[in-house]
């Protein structure tokens, strides 16, 4: 069982942001991938939430964006954008954040003290991507991500129920690469050119390992009879991965610079359609045909 945590916690940094969650009087946490500390030790530029217990009125808010049944953005006005979560966790059945200081500060409010300890998973990779889009720093992306030899990262993007866990698991026996997650990545611009880097967030097959590599090559990925790699159009590549990246549409001060990232991305990095069937030997398919495109 996953040990309760109290006080001042921090997440390890993604993309070089830490989370550093800090709660009331009677709100626990139920996840294991954060570290206690003391305020005086969180690092620089880090994001903040504080989980507090207080009444929270959408109704004068205007929806935005709805992610599924579970997820809605509001538009907070001046304050900044706001994210209702319902039957996330048991034990908090409604959870509401709010921006407090947009890239920086977000509230993590709870009708009444919750039942027991929160998983507090959802409400930090919400404020994670509001703090990406206010920084303007990058995109979260729905995808398996991996290292081919070279040292340069594939991203493999799909909407839900696409096989990315399936195809992490998969790619874990391909001995000449290192898959990071199944799941949840980042995509920045750095100095250097574009970068995906992984996130403690897994999917269905658990795989969060810390790392990061110059992105190569960007599969958009489905189950096949037979093995195949199609270079996408870019207008093909755009409608597909607007579907799978993360561009902050709740917040259109910054979904500008979120489209240009996508447009960067499009213009510098090879994108294809890939099916391949659940053989033995689509690893190594995978990575032979990945490591051509690249190159």
């Amino acid at each position: 069982m996953a040990e309760v945590m109290r006080g001042v916690h921090v997440v390890p940094p993604i993309a070089g942001i830490s989370i550093v969650h800090e709660a009331d009087e009677g709100i626990d946490f139920l996840d294991p991938m954060t570290i206690g500390a003391s305020p005086a030790d969180v690092p620089d530029g880090s994001i903040w939430l504080r989980h507090r217990v207080a009444a929270s009125d959408l109704e004068r808010l205007r929806p935005t964006v709805r992610v599924n049944e579970r997820v809605t953005y509001f538009d907070g006005g001046a304050a900044g954008p706001v994210v209702r979560m319902e039957g996330i966790d048991p034990a908090a059945p409604l959870v509401v954040l709010r921006t407090e200081r947009p890239g920086y500060e977000y509230a993590v409010e709870y009708a009444r003290i919750p039942l027991g300890p929160v998983l507090h998973r959802g409400a930090e990779m919400s404020a994670y991507a509001l703090a990406l889009a206010a920084r303007e720093r990058g995109l979260l992306a729905h995808g398996c991500g991996f290292v081919l030899p070279s040292g340069r990262a594939a991203l493999c993007l799909g909407i839900s129920g696409a096989g990315k866990s399936t195809l992490a698991r998969m790619m874990t026996t391909a001995a000449s690469c290192c898959v990071l997650n199944d799941d949840r990545l980042v995509l920045t611009r750095e100095s250097t050119g574009l970068r995906m880097w992984s996130t403690p967030w897994p999917g269905n097959a658990g795989i969060a390992r810390d790392g990061d590599a110059p992105l190569g090559v960007i599969a958009l990925i489905g189950r096949g009879s037979s093995f195949s790699v199609r270079p996408l159009t870019q207008r093909e590549a755009l409608q597909r991965l607007l579907k799978t990246l993360l561009v902050p549409l709740w917040d259109m001060a910054h979904a500008g610079a979120g489209l240009g990232l996508v447009d960067d991305i499009i213009g510098s990095v090879p994108i294809v359609e890939l099916a391949y069937p659940l053989t033995p030997e689509s690893p190594d398919l995978i990575v032979n045909a990945l490591t051509e495109v690249v190159r």
